[in-house]
């Protein structure tokens, strides 16, 4: 079994923290222990818990333990009172029962992040409804090479009338929901990172994020940063990566780092169209780094990974 002593050989020999998401795991390991000793032979120093562990897993992660830098809510993944994932309950919801039991699950990961001394917790915000036939015609339509054709235009047109004019009660729920949860975190010594989304429909947008982070208790949330949800949102039309990082990179909590091909993300730093150089430019030294790959990542796909964003500048 790999030790947390031997992560922290690692620090102590001034390697850059830097964490490799329980993401990757998926299918690929029979047990924690062994994913946790491969993560270490790629170079990583911390993990984080991805909000798809089950119970079982995060027990058996936690025992080995290796540092955990964050916790990806709701974790772990557990089914709700109306019998669907506690990852389906949304934290904008309008029905107060809903958000409060998505509230009461971001409490129980705030708990154990707070029992294993992690920094923070990554949390989804919720969503505004939209007609779903709209986000999946633009993604169609961009996968043909249309993203400046006339339907395109249009259904982005509408995509963002339609989000804009009903976004409103559903920014208030998360609101009340991140002053609620802000609270408690201050209480427990994790802060909150406010993740950027992949859907367009999701919150927060670009200037919602804003929004979010004025109303939480002072301290207690700041930005997370994804790379390939930002990427992909720029490349439907949808703001700019490097505005999310100019507006919001000096409160950025942590970072996902996945590189993309198109608008197909979770791919492995080095190995997609990143502009990883201008990110560095606008992370703060604080920032966690994590990097959230998808389990279809080939080893060989991730073994350069930490060099690369070591030559890159993402890690100092």
């Amino acid at each position: 079994m790999t030790s947390a002593s031997a992560f922290r050989d690692v620090k102590d020999n001034e390697s850059p923290e830097v964490s490799l998401s329980t993401m990757w795991a998926k299918g690929r390991f029979a047990r924690m222990a062994e994913f946790v000793g491969r993560a270490r032979e790629l170079g990583f120093t911390h993990v984080e818990a991805n909000a798809s562990v089950s119970p079982r897993t995060l027990s058996e992660l936690m025992a080995t333990g290796v540092p955990i830098s964050s916790f990806h809510c709701p974790c772990p993944a557990v089914s709700s009172s109306r019998g669907k994932p506690a990852a389906d309950l949304s934290l904008s919801s309008l029905d107060e029962r809903e958000r409060g039991e998505a509230v009461s699950f971001a409490r129980h990961t705030i708990d154990l992040a707070s029992s294993v001394d992690a920094r923070a917790v990554v949390l989804h915000m919720g969503e505004v409804p939209v007609d779903p036939r709209l986000e999946a015609g633009l993604h169609r339509l961009y996968s043909r090479a249309c993203p400046d054709n006339e339907e395109y235009r249009r259904a982005r047109e509408e995509m963002a009338f339609q989000r804009g004019s009903r976004a409103g009660p559903y920014l208030d729920a998360a609101k009340k929901s991140l002053c609620e949860l802000g609270e408690y975190g201050r209480e427990k010594g994790i802060i909150l990172g406010v993740e950027t989304r992949f859907h367009v429909h999701e919150i927060p947008n670009l200037d919602e994020a804003g929004e979010l982070l004025g109303a939480a208790p002072a301290g207690s949330a700041g930005y997370w940063h994804d790379v390939g949800h930002a990427v992909v949102q720029e490349r439907l039309g949808f703001g700019s990566q490097e505005e999310w990082l100019s507006r919001y990179g000096h409160s950025t909590v942590g970072i996902h780092l996945h590189d993309v091909i198109g608008i197909s993300d979770h791919h492995s730093p080095g190995t997609g169209e990143v502009d990883w150089e201008m990110i560095a430019r606008h992370l703060p030294a604080q920032a966690i780094r994590v990097c959230e790959v998808g389990e279809w990542n080939g080893e060989d796909r991730i073994r350069g990974a930490v060099g690369f964003l070591r030559k890159t500048g993402i890690l100092d």
